[in-house]
């Protein structure tokens, strides 16, 4: 897809301290999920021993998304490692390896990775693994993290025969394909973030069209409990899973703006600190938009309201996905431009 920078009209405009929107209409949207089976890494988020992060064997479309710190005293890797088990020759292909650098802020580095992800302009790998093959897709060679860095990414791919995918954490120097082998499974931490969910794409149609010409507000809230989070299994247990915030599911909003003045799109992280990537589309036309763009992160105020664009009459999208190390749910607001 193309993807324009934000332009002088797009960029992203802070409005806080004047409080959220009192009176508004929570708009009615049908809700639809598809896409690939998403591998999800997150728990232990501090890693203070070497092991299989997570695991699970998948084929088809898979959204691999990870987030992890090397909680430990000295420098580790980190690698993500596709391998074939069985005797037939398995193809893949990665469509999407959107890696962040390590570092110690961890919403700038949840932020990077969604800029890369949402970009538009990814080199595309593939190849063949033969029985008992495996292939790194971090770097081939795994990621070096020193202690108390972060590092998180979102990896598509296709797969065309059923392949294991292991999230491992080992020492710098260690042969990553024999660790695999041996490497004992790390439990979670108090925080119950892995598992392997199916149809990891969300849309929302916004069932009537948006008009704010009388001056009224609408609202749209997402990742939230009430909205539901997506539900599978942990790999390595068999146990039930939940994705408490939907980390690694991408979210489209379709709606259509009527009436006959502007409207204007905000975005609330209902949360707290919030700091990520997202794309607006209108007629072909697609605009990548940092949320935001003058600073790393907001949601220091429960108000902070980011104004993602103008909208004139037509039909829109827009398309994020919950970053690693934001706090959810958010809120997204329609409301007539220059009412706040």
């Amino acid at each position: 897809m193309l993807l324009m920078p934000c332009s002088a009209a797009m960029a992203d405009e802070l409005i806080t301290g004047k409080g959220l929107p009192e009176n508004y209409t929570e708009v009615k949207a049908a809700q639809t999920t598809s896409g690939s089976t998403l591998i999800f890494s997150d728990s232990p988020e501090m890693v203070y021993k070497n092991g299989v992060l997570y695991r699970d064997t998948v084929s088809g479309d898979v959204r691999i998304f990870f987030h992890h710190v090397n909680a430990m005293e000295t420098n580790k890797k980190l690698a993500v490692i596709l391998k074939n088990e069985a005797l037939r020759p398995t193809d893949f292909k990665v469509i999407n390896n959107s890696i962040g650098n390590a570092g110690w802020h961890y919403l700038k580095v949840g932020k990077e990775s969604q800029q890369k992800y949402f970009s538009g302009s990814h080199q595309e790998i593939s190849g063949t693994l033969g029985f008992g093959d495996n292939v790194e897709l971090l770097t081939t060679n795994g990621y070096v993290l020193e202690p108390q860095q972060l590092l998180v990414g979102t990896i598509d791919l296709h797969t065309d025969k059923p392949v294991e995918i292991s999230v491992v954490m080992c020492d710098e120097n260690t042969n990553y394909e024999l660790y695999n082998e041996y490497a004992p499974v790390q439990p979670m931490d108090e925080h119950p973030l892995r598992g392997t969910f199916n149809n990891a794409d969300w849309s929302y149609n916004v069932v009537q069209p948006i008009n704010t010409d009388n001056g009224g507000v609408y609202m749209l809230e997402l990742a939230s409990e009430e909205q539901g989070f997506a539900r599978g299994k942990d790999g390595t247990t068999g146990l039930e899973a939940v994705n408490y915030g939907n980390y690694g599911v991408v979210y489209k909003v379709d709606f259509t703006i009527s009436g006959t003045k502007p409207s204007a799109l905000y975005l609330n992280p209902l949360g707290g600190l919030f700091a990520g990537y997202g794309v607006l589309k209108k007629a072909g036309e697609e605009k990548l938009i940092p949320l935001p763009q003058n600073k790393v992160a907001i949601g220091d105020s429960y108000d902070d309201l980011l104004k993602l664009g103008d909208l004139e009459p037509g039909t829109y999208s827009f398309i994020w996905s919950p970053p690693g190390a934001s706090n959810l749910p958010i809120r997204l607001y329609w409301m007539q431009n220059g009412s706040m």
